[in-house]
Parts: structure tokens; C-alpha cells; sequence
């Protein structure tokens, strides 16, 4: 079994929260639904590598609010250690960054259980007292 561990934020403006469909070419979980995450790179800390994400993804700024406590998600023949964040950003424009995403969006939080792909995060972000 293989493990990752990534840092994983839910971004917010307002009472929206950003998501990302990710593109049909990525390797895990291509054309679903994700919040803005990514992998942990050498001698980076977690901080540093979700604001990195942030920045390549979307181009945007946001402020860490809160991390919460990492979880283990089994997916298949993978573990996951996911390290979750609450980001918040005064700015709602974003900028796809096409080789990661095919579409974003700012969805309030009762919607966001309609897309395919969030779940785990959003029960991870919900122990976390970050949406209700």
C-alpha cells in the first residue's frame, strides 16, 4: 500500500468555499471534485506548501485561519494523510491554472455535498468545526 501525505485547505471568501474539478489527465481521481490541496515538498513546511498550492492553483492570497488534525483516508490500495487548513481570501477572482483544474467554483457550504469527489474532506472539515 502506498501513502501520501498532502495538506489539503478549504478556502474562504465570504460564505463560500472554493472547489476545483480536477483536469481528465490527472493520474488520482481525474474529473472529480476536489478542495485546493497538494503534496508536501522537501524541506517545505505543511504552512508553506498549502499558501504554495494556493498561489499555483488559483493565483491567489489567502491568510491561515486554523489546521486541524491530520486524518488517514484509505482509498483503494492508498493511504492518505491528509493535513487540513482553513484559508481565507478577500479576493473571489481566480485564475485556473489548466494543467491542475478544468473549472472552479465558490459554492456555499450546503451545496457542496452535490459534487462528486468532496466528501471526505468535507466530514474531515466538518470535525474541524470549519462548515455546518
Amino acid at each position: 500500500m502506498n501513502t501520501y501525505v498532502i495538506a489539503a485547505a478549504l478556502i474562504k471568501n465570504k460564505e463560500k468555499y472554493l472547489i476545483a474539478k480536477r483536469d481528465s489527465q490527472k493520474e488520482f481521481n481525474p474529473n472529480e471534485w476536489e478542495f485546493i490541496s497538494g503534496f508536501i515538498e522537501e524541506k517545505e513546511t505543511v504552512e508553506k506548501t498549502i499558501l504554495r498550492e494556493l498561489i499555483e492553483e488559483t493565483n491567489l492570497k489567502g491568510q491561515i485561519i486554523d489546521s486541524g488534525e491530520s486524518t488517514s483516508i484509505l482509498d483503494k490500495d492508498t493511504r492518505w494523510i491528509i493535513i487540513p487548513y482553513l484559508i481565507e481570501t478577500n479576493n473571489e477572482k481566480f485564475e485556473i491554472n489548466p494543467s491542475d483544474h478544468s473549472e472552479m467554483l465558490w459554492v456555499k457550504a450546503k451545496s457542496l455535498k452535490n459534487y462528486k469527489g468532496l466528501i471526505s474532506f468535507i466530514k474531515i472539515f466538518e470535525n474541524e468545526g470549519w462548515i455546518k
